[in-house]
């Protein structure tokens, strides 16, 4: 490469590279267009809409696709669109990432022939990394071509990103136009003229209007950083792969009941009856941490119950506002997470679930919870402000003199989620209550 990188706008994802004498532009934003024949009609309409002049058309089997940037960035006409000149030099999908420069790496790719939206721009090698683990994780990877620097995970094939892209190798289609809404040179020399009289307000209005759509792209993609984040941490935890529309399904985010009942009652073995005087009370186990309470009987004292549980757990104790009577223990847990079921309509599992309880001879409770609506994400004008959806929350309690491992063993588990078990001991009897949610459809 001639020249490492040029960045006409450190704040954009437009990076304009140079292989072999020729430009190329990455960091395009791909947006489908839904006319077949009249593609740059509506290129044009939607260019004029968003204050975008440059584009790069992607014909592909199935869709038509548009790569919008503006001219402020530093592309202009002639120039290569990087993906699609890359798209053209393979037969089938593919996915390539490679090294620019110290921690800076380029990434392109199709799936179903067409240009991935956020799979086309220059980043660190962390996003680059995560942004391929993110293409994996929604099934993106399958059947393409893929192509890697060592270090990603994945077997490295090889990829001479000068040798694809060759004078020889380019055609006209792969290279940037210039929009002109579809004016004609008549209609835009009359529109220079009146720009010009009015340059004062308008050109500023533009350019105030241009700087607030980039910080709303800019938005918008730091929102997407943080989901891809978010889902990388969570997979880290999660029993099986989770994809991005995960995340909007709080049951993909919560253990299993009987992985929850396994880790509580694993965690519950250490806890004595009595430590250095202090009696057993209570405990509580979320997933999270198992914490119990201990009451203090006798003559013990606080600095006993200190050195016999530093024996017991790693975290120290927390005497609670009682006198001194009471203190606190907690043990973190670490509980696996990641099953996106197809959930299960409202009266069968809701049937099924106090059934289960019923035949025990127990009283369950159940509720229904108000669900958070959507908020739309950042730049995207056309979705509505919130959106419902698609699935009935409600929440469960239920009290039980059997141990969570048996009174909870063969719950339904599809769309149902314990959440809390809690244990109490009171005149030498333990008892038990244990709450939880359920996610159906409404019919």
């Amino acid at each position: 490469m001639e020249n490492d990188i040029t960045r006409p706008d450190p704040a954009s994802w437009v990076r304009i590279l140079t292989y072999n004498g020729r430009q190329f532009v990455t960091g395009l934003y791909w947006h489908p267009l839904s006319s077949p024949r009249q593609f740059m009609k509506e290129a044009r309409a939607y260019g004029k809409q968003q204050a975008l002049d440059i584009v790069a058309i992607r014909e592909a089997p199935t869709k038509i696709q548009a790569g919008f940037v503006s001219k402020k960035l530093g592309a202009v006409k002639g120039m290569y669109s990087m993906a699609t000149a890359l798209a053209g030099q393979f037969d089938s999908d593919f996915v390539a990432c490679w090294k620019i420069d110290e921690d800076c790496y380029a990434i392109a790719g199709t799936s179903e022939g067409a240009i991935i939206p956020g799979g086309d721009l220059v980043t660190t090698l962390a996003d680059a990394k995560q942004r391929i683990l993110a293409l994996q994780n929604r099934g993106l990877l399958k059947g393409v071509q893929l192509f890697v620097p060592e270090g990603f995970g994945f077997d490295v094939r090889p990829f001479d990103i000068e040798e694809l892209l060759t004078p020889q190798r380019l055609r006209n289609e792969y290279k940037l136009r210039q929009l002109t809404f579809g004016l004609s040179r008549r209609e835009l020399v009359s529109v220079g003229i009146l720009a010009g009289a009015i340059i004062g307000t308008g050109v500023g209005y533009q350019m105030w209007q241009s700087h607030q759509e980039e910080i709303a792209r800019q938005t918008a993609l730091e929102a997407e950083r943080q989901r891809l984040t978010e889902l990388a941490a969570k997979n880290v935890q999660a029993k099986s792969p989770l994809d991005l529309a995960a995340l909007d399904h709080p049951w993909a985010s919560i253990p299993d009941t009987q992985d929850l009942v396994r880790a509580c009652s694993k965690a519950e073995r250490v806890l004595p009856l009595a430590i250095a005087g202090w009696q057993f009370e209570s405990a509580k186990c979320d997933g999270l941490a198992l914490t119990a309470t201990y009451q203090r009987s006798g003559t013990s004292t606080a600095k006993q119950f200190t050195q016999a549980a530093a024996l017991l757990f790693e975290e120290a104790p927390a005497f609670l506002i009682d006198d001194g009577n009471t203190v606190g223990v907690r043990v973190p847990l670490k509980v696996a997470i990641g099953r996106n079921e197809e959930l299960p309509t409202q009266d069968r599992v809701l049937k099924e679930v106090s059934s289960h309880f019923y035949q025990q001879g127990v009283e369950p409770h159940f509720a229904p919870v108000q669900v958070e609506q959507t908020q739309q994400l950042p730049g995207n004008e056309q979705q509505p402000p919130t959106v419902m959806p698609p699935w009935k929350k409600f929440s469960f309690q239920a009290e039980t003199k059997l141990p969570p491992a048996l009174a909870l063993d063969s719950l339904p588990d599809t769309g149902v989620r314990t959440t809390l078990i809690e244990t109490t001991l009171k005149n030498s009897q333990f008892t038990w209550s244990v709450a939880g949610e359920i996610y159906a459809k409404p019919h």
